[in-house]
């Protein structure tokens, strides 16, 4: 199915974000069945924890699906700077009563060039592949395409989007800095900042692609301004958090209740790449350390997981990555389907209010 037949099938123009760790088949699948566009994030999967999530997503639904994977460059791995990135949170170690660890590990590969995407696609066959952090290698691409599957990446600036066209992609996600979780950025030392709104504009004057808002958009009046700048579909993340078909666990939860807009910053110190979530013990590490002096993405992801693990188990709260966008204190408690129905009401609305 091609993208524009896609776009022109959603009953509401909203994509769910493919949160990894938080999106499922069940939360995917009732976005869909809703009339928007579910989604999952296999970024930190392995292939048979991707295929079994396909499975479960294809037995509850028999709408469209938006998969998502991670393209970052191998970290550059330094004894010394995760050995020193370790002994920093000694204290916290301490404070839950373990010894750290005595190494990082990789968490997870790059799908840049895992051609295993191409046997996936073929058989799984997900309508829509988006990549975050960049793009496979072209055979990838390539192949992807002749298969039929629509391909989208993340763009923060033109620079990125530019290369993304040049590679044949055949929309972009246009993230703005308002987004919660990682910036998508494909340089992963520079960002230009742009808001969600300024960044779809930008695009829309000179690209002639499908452009999807994301960053910051709670509402059908938000998804209403960010149509209006250009955008043919919003992808909404933190807005779903809530919903009980999410696998956001208590702590993550019951830290979104109590946040408000300036509760969200953006950190590197969790995984390596600059991300926007709530304040956490880790985040303040991180505000007075020097990004030259964290070990590269994903490798300071493992530290985080670990602490958190560990935090988890113990039933103490502030270690969670708590990825959440700059709208997180509209995020509603509500059914998904319910949500994409109350956002398709809400947009109605706006524009019978804009035409009278």
């Amino acid at each position: 199915m091609s993208l524009a037949k896609m776009l022109d099938q959603l009953i509401v123009p909203v994509f769910q974000a493919p949160m990894a760790g938080v999106s499922n088949p069940v939360l995917a699948a009732a976005v869909t069945n809703a009339g928007g566009l579910g989604a999952l994030g296999f970024g930190a999967s392995t292939w048979t924890e991707a295929e079994a999530a396909m499975n479960a997503f294809r037995a509850i639904s028999e709408g469209p699906v938006h998969v998502n994977f991670f393209c970052h460059e191998e970290p550059k791995r330094d004894s010394a700077i995760e050995k020193s990135w370790i002994r920093r949170f000694n204290k916290e170690f301490e404070i839950l009563c373990i010894s750290p660890p005595t190494a990082l590990a990789n968490p997870y590969d790059s799908s840049q060039r895992d051609e295993q995407l191409i046997d996936f696609a073929r058989t799984y066959t997900p309508e829509t592949i988006s990549f975050h952090f960049g793009l496979p290698n072209g055979n990838i691409v390539e192949a992807l395409k002749s298969n039929g599957t629509n391909v989208l990446t993340s763009v923060t600036n033109l620079n990125d989007a530019m290369s993304a066209l040049d590679a044949g992609t055949d929309g972009l996600i246009a993230q703005g800095i308002e987004a919660g979780g990682h910036l998508g950025t494909f340089d992963a030392r520079h960002d230009d900042a742009m808001s969600t709104k300024d960044l779809v504009a930008e695009l829309k004057r000179l690209i002639d692609v499908p452009i999807i808002a994301a960053g910051g958009i709670m509402t059908g009046a938000d998804i209403q301004e960010m149509l209006s700048s250009g955008a043919v579909a919003c992808q909404l993340g933190t807005a779903f958090l809530l919903c009980p078909e999410a696998s956001t666990n208590a702590d993550y939860r019951h830290q979104i209740k109590q946040a408000n807009s300036n509760d969200t910053v953006i950190t590197r110190a969790i995984s390596g790449r600059a991300a926007r979530g709530i304040k956490n013990r880790i985040t303040h590490i991180g505000a007075a350390t020097s990004s030259g002096d964290i070990p590269d993405y994903p490798i300071s992801y493992d530290l985080a997981k670990h602490l958190n693990a560990i935090a988890t188990e113990q039933g103490v709260s502030g270690y969670g990555a708590y990825w959440a966008g700059t709208g997180v204190a509209e995020a509603r408690e509500t059914a998904a389907s319910a949500l994409v129905a109350t956002l398709a009401q809400e947009l109605a609305a706006v524009r019978t209010e804009a035409v009278r």
